[in-house]
């Protein structure tokens, strides 16, 4: 494949959180990390996926990858450009070339306008160009997403879900940019409805040759969807690399219950009822308190080890372990990537 157009390094995101002390009579601010260190690239016509439980920070780099959010630390490369998102004009940059769609369509869409208004929005400078041209530009995006004509003019409280969805795709790819954020684009559609925009989603890769960033908690859109993945877990990255090769040769503990699971985390709580799992552990290893494997060596944090196809970042696989991978930390480990 070509070289990566988009390379995220070290992403780090945290909050404030407000927690009160009684005794004191006063209230403490605290930071809760959601993003540690997440690093990773993506290549022209590459889906690349994220997988994850309720709760380990998908959403959130979602929307930190397209500005909404700040992140306390990132590096952070586009089409070979570093981009300093302290500056608002590399911001403006990072959103001309990147685009979102979110999980929930009746959310993201203003039900006071038109399907024509909507995906007018997503059309840069539109001062420059005639009424003619951006409602050309307007149908020629109806159109890719195989939205009818006759929808432009209707309120989105009149359109099914699956309709909603291709809306917001428009919206997005109206204004040509070349790889797209899915924040669980298909979880709130009936299944039918599903199969139908992963479809669209095929074809319009191949067709305009855009890059996807697949976040998801459903690991069959991932087998279906993705040339490689990342296991993201409490906001760390835990494996990553080619997706037949994670499938079927899981080395992260994480990922090995993960997928022997089967879970498709269809309810809110779908990995945690499976198993009974303890908590993110603070210090070491954050997957310690839950895995089997576990040893001495795991009360500290480690490492990422390159695999050949995939990353891992696990003691198991220190050069006293069972395979002698070697560490890429310190040495930009998660966003070379994996290699297919």
């Amino acid at each position: 494949m070509n070289e990566p157009i988009l390379e995220v390094e070290n992403l780090t995101v945290q909050f404030k959180r407000k927690t009160k002390l009684f005794k004191a009579g006063r209230e403490q601010e605290r930071w809760k990390k959601v993003l540690d260190s997440i690093s990773f690239n993506i290549k022209q016509g590459e889906t690349f996926g994220i997988v994850g439980e309720t709760g380990s920070g998908k959403t959130t780099l979602a929307r930190t990858l397209v500005g909404i959010y700040r992140p306390r630390e990132c590096r952070i490369r586009l089409n070979g450009k570093h981009l300093d998102l302290n500056k608002k004009e590399d911001v403006l940059l990072l959103r001309k070339n990147i685009g979102i769609v979110f999980q929930d369509p009746v959310g993201s869409l203003n039900p006071r306008v038109t399907v024509s208004e909507i995906i007018s929005e997503g059309i840069p400078d539109q001062k420059k160009l005639s009424e003619r041209q951006m409602e050309a530009k307007i149908m020629e995006a109806s159109e890719l997403v195989e939205l009818p004509g006759s929808k432009l003019e209707s309120f989105p409280t009149e359109l099914s879900g699956g309709e909603k969805q291709r809306v917001s795709l428009a919206r997005t790819l109206v204004g040509g940019k070349k790889i797209l954020v899915l924040d669980e684009p298909t979880s709130s559609l009936d299944v039918s409805i599903q199969a139908q925009i992963l479809n669209l989603l095929l074809r319009l890769k191949n067709e305009l040759s855009i890059s996807y960033i697949f976040i998801t908690h459903d690991l069959n859109v991932i087998k279906h969807m993705c040339e490689r993945v990342a296991v993201l877990y409490y906001g760390q990255i835990l494996e990553q690399g080619n997706t037949y090769e994670i499938f079927e040769h899981p080395r992260h503990p994480y990922t090995a219950d993960l997928i022997g699971a089967n879970l498709s985390f269809t309810s809110n709580d779908g990995f945690s009822a499976a198993r009974e799992s303890g908590e993110p552990s603070r210090e070491g290893c954050i997957y310690q308190n839950s895995c089997s494997k576990k040893f001495l060596q795991c009360e500290k944090p480690p490492p990422t080890f390159d695999l050949g196809k995939t990353l891992v970042k696990c003691w198991l696989y220190d050069y006293a372990g069972g395979d002698h991978g070697e560490s890429v930390d310190g040495r930009n480990g998660g966003s070379n990537g994996a290699s297919d």
